[in-house]
């Protein structure tokens, strides 16, 4: 259970979870070069779904107005990179590709931020948004850690997993001072 009253900086989550991710990504090297295909759809879902996330926090920054709001953005930007970047390495390790998102996809999605940012800007919607999608990117963690948490070949990317719900739960209680 998380500590809302715990006054957490994103920057620091940020780096605590990406720490984590890090040994867990060095510690996820087998000796196979290929994955299981249930191991390989997962990061290859998991890399599609942190891509979604990072490219809504970079369109999102360009309608925020308060420096503060911004950098705890960044700080979850930095992460979902950071993130990617290591699951992008455990995929070419393992002999795949990650799955990239359409052009569409990334269209929609900066369209629907333009969208629900034209009439109100203010950092109260902001966070609203941005705590809308983080709790989005907890069910999406958490589902995807439970439907692969029974196969063994999957365990380091079902703490990846485990790992990015913990991150957006903390970016959420960080966003609520701006509410």
């Amino acid at each position: 259970m998380f500590n809302t009253t715990d006054q957490t900086h994103p920057v620091e989550t940020a780096n605590e979870v990406v720490t984590a991710e890090v040994k867990v990504a060095q510690s996820s090297h087998s000796s196979e070069s290929r994955l299981s295909p249930a191991a390989e759809k997962l990061a290859k879902e998991l890399y599609k779904n942190l891509s979604m996330g990072c490219d809504a926090y970079l369109d999102m920054l360009s309608h925020v107005q308060d420096n503060r709001i911004k950098t705890d953005i960044s700080a979850a930007m930095c992460y979902y990179e950071k993130t990617m970047g290591k699951v992008k390495e455990y995929l070419t390790d393992h002999d795949a590709q990650p799955t990239e998102r359409g052009m569409m996809a990334k269209m929609a999605t900066k369209a629907g931020i333009a969208m629900n940012t034209v009439m109100d800007n203010s950092d109260s919607h902001i966070a609203e948004m941005l705590i809308e999608g983080a709790t989005m990117s907890v069910t999406t963690a958490e589902k995807l850690a439970n439907h692969a948490e029974d196969k063994a070949d999957c365990r380091d990317l079902v703490g990846i997993c485990r790992d990015w719900a913990k991150f957006e739960q903390n970016h959420i209680d960080a966003l609520k001072k701006y509410l």
